[in-house]
C-alpha cells in the first residue's frame, strides 16, 4: 500500500527561486568576490586620503576639480521632483557601475578599481571644500553623505570586486587559449550551453572555459543594482529634509 503524501514544510520544500538566486550569490562571494572586496575597499579609503590630502594642501585646485564633477552630473536635474531625481540618481549610478565593471573585460589591468578610486577622491574634493569653507563638516557627513552613502558606496565596492574578478577570469581564459593555441596544454572540453538559473558551481566549472561575465551580470542584478536603488530613493526622498 502506497504511503500518503507528505506535504511539504519550510525544511523539505524546495527553496524559492529568489532565496535559490541570493544562495547562490553567498557562494560566489565567499568563493570568488570577498578577495576583491577587500580591494575595492582599500582603494576607495585610499582615494578619499589622497583626494583629500592634496586638497586641502593645494586648495587652488578645488574649483578646477569641483566643475569636472558638476560637469559629469549635469544629466541630473537637481530642480526635479523628488522621485524623479531618486530615479535620475539610480540611471546615473547604475549606468557609472555598469560601465566599471565592464571595463573588467579588459584582461588582467583591473581597471574597476579607478572607479573606486575616484569616487574616494570625490569624498575627498567635498569635505575638504566643507572643511576650507568653515562648514560643519562632521554634521555635513552624517546628514548629507552617510544615509544614502552607506548603500551607494557599498554597491560601488561590490561592483568593482566583481569588474577585478572578472578581469582575472578573462586574463586567465586568454593566457589559456595563448597556451593552447601554442599547443603548450591539453585542449579543453567546451561545455553544454549554460542556463541562465543553473547552480552556482555548474556556473564556476563552465565559466573557467567559456564565459565568466554570465556571473558578472547576475550579480550586479542581483546585488549592485537594489544597493543603488536603495541609496538613490534615500538620496532623493530623504536626505534633502536632513539638516
Amino acid at each position: 500500500m502506497d504511503e500518503p503524501l507528505r506535504p511539504e514544510t519550510p525544511e523539505t520544500a524546495p527553496p524559492g527561486l529568489l532565496r535559490r538566486l541570493y544562495r547562490e550569490e553567498r557562494q560566489a562571494w565567499r568563493r570568488d568576490y570577498r578577495r576583491y572586496f577587500k580591494i575595492a575597499a582599500r582603494a576607495l579609503g585610499l582615494g578619499f586620503v589622497a583626494g583629500y590630502l592634496f586638497f586641502t594642501l593645494w586648495p587652488a585646485q578645488e574649483g578646477r576639480a569641483l566643475h569636472f564633477v558638476v560637469q559629469a552630473l549635469k544629466d541630473i536635474d537637481l530642480k526635479a521632483s523628488p522621485l524623479a531625481l531618486a530615479l535620475t540618481l539610480f540611471y546615473h549610478n547604475a549606468r557609472a557601475s555598469a560601465v566599471a565593471l565592464a571595463a573588467g573585460l579588459v584582461p588582467y589591468l583591473f581597471l574597476p578599481v579607478f572607479d573606486t578610486l575616484f569616487n574616494g577622491g570625490v569624498l575627498g574634493l567635498l569635505v575638504s571644500i566643507a572643511k576650507h569653507q568653515h562648514l560643519p563638516v562632521l554634521r555635513l557627513i552624517v546628514t548629507q553623505i552617510l544615509p544614502h552613502g552607506v548603500f551607494e558606496l557599498a554597491g560601488v565596492v561590490y561592483a568593482t570586486s566583481v569588474g577585478l574578478y572578472l578581469s582575472a577570469e578573462m586574463g586567465r581564459r586568454a593566457r589559456r587559449a595563448w597556451l593552447k593555441k601554442r599547443a603548450l596544454a591539453p585542449p579543453v572540453a567546451e561545455p553544454s550551453p549554460q542556463n541562465f538559473l543553473e547552480t552556482y558551481p555548474e556556473r564556476v566549472e563552465a565559466a573557467k572555459a567559456v564565459n565568466p561575465a554570465r556571473n558578472v551580470v547576475r550579480s550586479f542584478v542581483l546585488v549592485v543594482l537594489p544597493l543603488l536603488f536603495v541609496a538613490a530613493m534615500i538620496e532623493g526622498l530623504i536626505t534633502p529634509h536632513l539638516r
